[in-house]
């Protein structure tokens, strides 16, 4: 029988008593407290799931962001693509339309139609400027104007040089500009410049409203189909 005269026999009582140990724990501590451990225990497996639950479903995001990310650059190349062919198709309705209304343009400009200069005619203009005072790529340029009109005005030869874009801007008036300087000092006749276009931009104004510039409008209609 074992006697407990003091704390010490007492805590080497419960050391040599694995069950007195145990009563006096849950005497203690309480059945909640107990527990405690294999909760604990339990807690962290479940976070193991979880945390690995999460690991695979933030993987499987990535492939759907990566995979969404690619889809999203496809419609947006497509897009682009689009946007380009479309302002394509619309320049050239512009240049189809500047073609056909050249004698208008000429006859609203206080002057007789004779006809519109060719590629040829425009190489030949430009040949005469070989030397390297005109950079070759301003050549390339006046050479591939939209439309250059020949036209009467009191029996003296002019030219119209013309460009035509659905949305005129300041660089469509500058080309035009420079393509006239540029017929003046080829031929040493007058030349003016047009724009032919449904709308400008704001700031063209300034030339235009003055004359610098002649504006021939395309109607919307044209621009539609049939």
């Amino acid at each position: 029988m074992t006697t407990i005269n003091s704390q010490e026999d007492f805590l080497r009582a419960l050391s040599e008593n694995p069950e007195w140990r145990a009563a006096v724990r849950a005497q203690i501590l309480g059945e909640e407290l107990l527990q405690l451990p294999a909760k604990f225990n339990t807690f962290v497996e479940r976070m193991d799931g979880f945390i690995d639950e999460q690991k695979q479903s933030n993987a499987e995001m990535r492939l759907f962001n990566a995979g969404q990310r690619e889809l999203n650059e496809r419609h947006i190349d497509r897009l682009d693509r689009i946007t380009n062919d479309s302002a394509q198709f619309k320049g050239w309705l512009a240049r189809l339309a500047a073609t056909e209304s050249a004698p208008g343009i000429a006859l609203d400009m206080g002057m007789e139609y004779v006809g519109t200069l060719t590629r040829a005619e425009l190489a030949r203009l430009s040949h005469n400027a070989s030397g390297g005072e005109i950079p070759t790529s301003e050549l390339r340029s006046f050479r591939d104007a939209d439309v250059v009109i020949e036209a009467e005005l009191d029996g003296s030869t002019h030219y119209i040089a013309v460009e035509a874009s659905y949305t005129a801007d300041r660089r469509d008036t500058d080309r035009a500009l420079r393509n006239a300087s540029f017929l003046t000092r080829f031929t040493g006749t007058p030349a003016h410049a047009a724009v032919v276009s449904v709308r400008n931009d704001r700031e063209l104004d300034p030339l235009i409203v003055p004359g610098s510039v002649y504006w021939h409008p395309i109607p919307d209609s044209y621009m539609e189909p049939e």
